[in-house]
């Protein structure tokens, strides 16, 4: 069918040639309707009806002789004739004052505002011709569904604008479009019809006679409708500023349709049902073109409401939502990601969005000010959280509509959703330049559509789990992760699994689960990770904002720094608006529980893969689980797995309320079934983030009970009270080797989390008897033990010299005189030594207090791993080194001001160390401290036993245990010291390190750098034996001196 946009370039003639073939087509469906023949009445007899063929545009159409209709299959009536309505009381029907064809002359001429009658009054007019027409042709002068199809062209084909017309230019009727024409006329005859279908004093049959012949009258009313809206031009017209055609549906549309410049559904309904097989989509895809180019222009502080009250007003009829999916902009495959948003039919609409980035009218919403938070924002988050979630039902109620519409156009709105996927792969990104890619709020509606979409199989008991493929990325699938690091999968068996010719038939609760966790992927879960990103660039500037504002106070602030503030001033206005309409919307306590329920059921389906009976959640995983997993499993890409901890981490921080109501029995399971399986996630700073889960876990909720936290799950939870204990100390050895550069300095702030996991945990006795069942897995403790007690050794070192350095600068600084004479350069350098001597100190100092405080509570309960031959020296040096520091003459240049801020406690530390002494005294340990000839000092434990009982650090019993110790090392030291002078010097080839001390640390060969295990070294017995004879022979000699008589002169 010819567009109306083209028709500027066609002649006069051709123009006439596409008008008639339409009018033959339109006549032809509308004879064959026709054929269907009308109830008669017993006082009419059924006839056949003619069709008049194609007239003339000119003011006086030909009339066509009648003809037979054609005996085809009748086609079904545009609408099927109402049952009319029961009498409300009993009435005995009376045979109607005027004959069926008198009653439908009245009728039509009322409903169409004609007459072939001369005198009929205003607004009627008196189509003349047509009169004449039917004079000479010897028919009578009553319109009919013989005469209707004349009727209308010779009212369609009076043109409004020649003078001629000016008779019929004051009745007012054509002072309207003739699409406006017919719509009232639609409106009439369902006035008539209606009041036709509920008279209770005429007899059935001749109601439904009545009836159906409006209803046949109503089709071609809707025919007429449908062929002005394509081709405007097909009748004369009045001359108006209004654009006819489309457009003039497009206006009502956007209008109340209860209101008089409204169109009804019933109306559109006919529409559909009339041109549905006629190229329907050529009549709605300039209803959808204008619909969203008002979208196009809407933001949620204006009118976005009309635009989708106007597209659902399409969509609520089926036969329509059908062929939306086929209008030319659905799918622009030649646009860009930025530009589908905007070019796209329903880009427009989904773009709809509360980020300022998107619409930066948002931002007038927060106010400005430096000091605005979010209590003064609470109104803006009220409003938009509630306009973006009423935006979501209506975006849902589109896309459902379309769904629901068919196969095809379901299958063409999740190509939509596949395209937008495929597009904006670059968000995933770290670095993206976002005039590349859609923007935030575009993604994040789709992605809270697409979960609406998953609420079915998103219950509690994840009833549909199965229904999920587990071999979606097989072959050829629809989204490509060529690209993507992959779980624990080598390139070779990715490349070779994805790379099957054949790809995998997908069910619809698939491709919804899979386009959802594709577009959290690049949607909320990087907005997740640029929200932390943006907090900590945000925090840096206030910090150097609030260091200026400090200087200007004091008077010493430069005048370009003067300058620099108010630049500062206004990048952090700026910043926090920012901050607070992301906020607006990640924050959102619905979308963040919507994703809950989501990533639990991707948890539940990762965990099914794994499982080898792939039976949870129906029944428990059963441990250990095999070696390897499944080629399904290993070759998924990396980031569900990513997206995951991110999404929990984020909620943990900043909404634990979130998931507080649950048994977060999948969070559980999850992270237990892939911390304690080695092999499962390669990527080990993945499995950092699962610690780190249950580290926010055991924190207490804002403001709430220390004991009012996730984490008490973790001491009930059936998988916990097995896996936790094993789980986190193997991971603690597992992360002295991520493979990164920054693998030294990673490790701590992992092993810090673990350190606060296993500190919250021990006082349930399950969990220590976990640790102890550790404990006798020699190697693996042995290992453990080294560990800690490395970075014992580091940590405590750092922190307390960075403390020295911070007491060094304060007291140069409180020097006024000094420090005022130095010159600003060096002052600026010693005050950014200080600053990233202060941050060192806090982050050294807090990870070195939970080793030596988790150092002190194992020992209680487990000493053999402390004091094996390569351990225990150590650890007795270690202890003694920071025990001398704390209480000797140092401690003087560790006291700064605001110890608190570095979380240095010396008292705590102190008494941590000394019940490290305490919990292993035995011979072992003893000997141990006897050796350490650098830092043991008897006069150190003493000071010390001085400061815990001053103090009252603890109890009279425990200082006495502790002069005894002491008293226990000197007895040794003095059997040493014997012992020394008895062997004598110690050959070279003796001393040095064994192999076993290394491999503590490092797990490779010191020689060939090949994995190495403690159990794989062999004991050198030759050299062991050798020592031990050395040994013997040096006290033989030394008893043979003392027996020798002396000599004398």
């Amino acid at each position: 069918m010819q567009d109306t946009n083209d028709d500027t370039s066609l002649t006069q003639e051709e123009r006439e040639r596409i008008r008639l073939k339409r009018l033959e087509k339109l006549q032809g469906a509308y004879s064959a309707q026709q054929t269907q023949g009308s109830p008669t009445s017993a006082a009419a007899t059924s006839t056949t009806v003619p069709a008049a063929t194609a007239a003339s545009t000119s003011s006086s159409p030909a009339a066509s002789s009648p003809r037979k209709a054609s005996p085809e299959k009748p086609v079904q009536s545009a609408v099927p004739t109402p049952s009319p309505p029961k009498p409300a009381s009993p009435s005995t029907p009376k045979q109607p004052a005027l004959t069926f064809e008198k009653w439908q002359n009245e009728a039509l001429s009322r409903i169409l505002l004609v007459s072939l009658n001369e005198s009929a009054p205003q607004p009627m007019l008196f189509l003349a011709n047509l009169a004449q027409e039917l004079k000479d042709e010897n028919e009578p002068l009553l319109i009919s569904q013989a005469s209707l199809d004349r009727v209308l062209v010779e009212r369609m084909s009076i043109d409004p604008n020649d003078e001629a017309n000016a008779y019929f230019l004051d009745r007012g009727q054509l002072k309207y479009s003739l699409f406006d024409y017919l719509l009232d006329c639609w409106k009439r005859l369902e006035t008539v019809k209606l009041q036709t279908s509920r008279a209770k004093t005429l007899p059935e049959n001749v109601i439904q006679e009545r009836v159906q012949s409006l209803t046949d009258s109503k089709s071609l009313l809707v025919s007429y409708a449908g062929l002005v809206l394509q081709m405007p031009d097909m009748f004369p017209q009045i001359q108006s500023e209004t654009p006819l055609g489309a457009p003039q549906l497009v206006e009502r549309l956007f209008a109340d349709q209860d209101t008089p410049s409204g169109v009804p559904t019933e109306f559109l309904r006919d529409i559909s049902v009339r041109f549905q097989e006629d190229e329907l989509e050529n009549i709605i895809q300039p209803l959808v073109t204008g619909i969203t180019a008002r979208a196009r222009a809407a933001t949620i502080l204006t009118d976005w409401r009309t635009p989708f009250r106007a597209l659902l007003a399409l969509l609520v009829i089926p036969a329509i939502a059908a062929v939306v999916p086929n209008v030319a902009t659905w799918n622009p495959s030649n646009a860009t990601a930025r530009q589908l948003e905007i070019v796209s039919a329903l880009g427009p609409f989904f773009k709809t969005s509360g980020f300022c980035a998107d619409d930066p009218s948002v931002a007038e919403l927060f106010g400005t000010g430096l000091k605005r938070n979010k209590a003064d924002s609470a109104g803006a988050f009220t409003s938009i959280r509630g306009t973006v979630r009423l935006i979501h039902t209506l975006l849902f109620q589109v896309v459902n509509s379309i769904i629901r519409a068919g196969s095809d156009p379901k299958e063409k709105m999740l190509n939509y959703f596949y395209s937008v996927l495929a597009k904006n792969e670059r968000r995933a990104k770290m670095q993206v330049d976002r005039t590349t890619v859609s923007g935030d709020g575009f993604i994040y509606n789709i992605t809270e559509v697409l979960m609406q979409f998953c609420d079915p199989f998103m219950d509690s008991n994840h009833s549909k789990v199965d229904k999920i493929s587990s071999t979606y990325f097989k072959g050829a699938s629809k989204i490509d992760i060529s690209k993507e690091t992959r779980i624990c999968a080598s390139k070779e068996l990715a490349d070779a699994y994805t790379g099957e010719s054949t790809a995998q038939p997908v069910n619809f609760i698939s491709d919804l689960f899979f386009l959802t966790l594709g577009f959290h992927h690049i949607g909320v879960s990087r907005m997740y990770v640029d929200y932390k990103r943006f907090m900590k660039d945000f925090y840096e500037i206030r910090e150097q904002y609030d260091r200026l504002k400090e200087q200007e106070s004091a008077g010493t602030l430069s005048p370009e720094n003067d300058l620099l503030i108010k630049r500062y001033e206004a990048q952090l206005d700026k910043m926090m608006t920012f901050r607070l309409s992301l906020e607006s919307q990640i924050m959102d306590p619905i979308i963040l529980s919507h994703s809950f329920q989501f990533y639990n059921l991707v948890m539940v389906w990762l965990l099914r893969m794994v499982d080898p009976a792939h039976a949870y959640p129906r029944q428990p995983i059963k441990f250990p689980l095999p070696e390897k997993p499944s080629e399904d499993f290993a070759i998924l890409p990396e980031f569900i797995v990513e997206d995951i901890v991110e999404y929990f981490l984020f909620v943990l921080r900043h909404s634990p309320e979130t998931v507080g109501s649950s048994s977060l029995d999948e969070l559980i399971t999850f992270t237990m079934v892939f911390l304690i399986t080695p092999g499962y996630i390669k990527n080990p700073y993945l499995k950092a983030k699962l610690a780190e889960i249950l580290f926010y876990m055991t924190l207490p909720y804002r403001g709430q009970r220390n004991d009012d936290t996730l984490g008490i799950k973790l001491n009930t939870h059936p998988v916990a009270l097995k896996c936790l204990i094993p789980a986190i100390m193997n991971f603690y050895v597992e992360v002295e080797n991520t493979g990164r550069s920054s693998q030294f300095y990673d490790k701590f702030n992992i092993r810090y989390n673990i350190s606060q996991i296993l500190k919250f945990v021990w006082k349930n006795p399950i969990h220590r008897d976990m640790v102890r069942a550790e404990s006798q897995k020699s190697e693996s403790f042995v290992r453990f033990v080294n560990l800690l007690m490395n970075d014992t050794t580091y940590l405590m070192d750092e922190g307390l010299t960075k403390l020295s350095e911070i007491h060094n600068i304060e007291v140069e600084m409180d020097d006024k005189a000094t420090w005022a004479a130095q010159t600003p350069q060096h002052r600026q350098e010693r005050e950014d030594v200080l600053r990233t001597s202060q941050r060192q100190a806090s982050s050294y100092i807090a990870l070195g207090n939970e080793t030596i405080n988790m150092l002190s509570y194992l020992t209680e309960v487990i000493k053999e791993p402390f004091l094996t031959a390569e351990i225990v020296d150590r650890l007795a040096t270690m202890l003694d080194y920071n025990l001398v520091i704390l209480v000797g003459e140092k401690m003087s240049t560790l006291k700064v001001k605001n110890p608190e801020e570095y979380r240095f406690q010396p008292r705590i530390l102190l008494s941590d160390i000394i019940a490290i002494y305490l919990n292993l005294d035995c011979p072992a340990f003893i000997v141990a401290l006897a050796r350490d000839d650098r830092s043991y000092s008897a006069n150190i434990f003493y000071k010390a036993s001085r400061i815990l009982e001053g103090r009252n650090l603890k109890s009279v019993d425990e200082i006495v245990k502790l002069k005894n110790l002491v008293l226990k090392v000197e007895d040794v030291r003095q059997q040493g010291a014997e012992d020394e002078e008895e062997l004598g010097e110690i050959p070279e080839e003796f001393l040095g390190n064994t192999i076993k001390s290394h491999l503590l640390s490092d797990t490779t060969d010191p020689f060939n750098r090949m994995p190495l295990k403690i159990g794989d070294v062999i004991d050198n017995v030759e050299l062991r034996e050798k020592i031990q004879a050395w040994k013997m022979f040096q006290r033989a000699k030394k008893h043979q001196r003392a027996v020798e008589p002396m000599e004398t002169d």
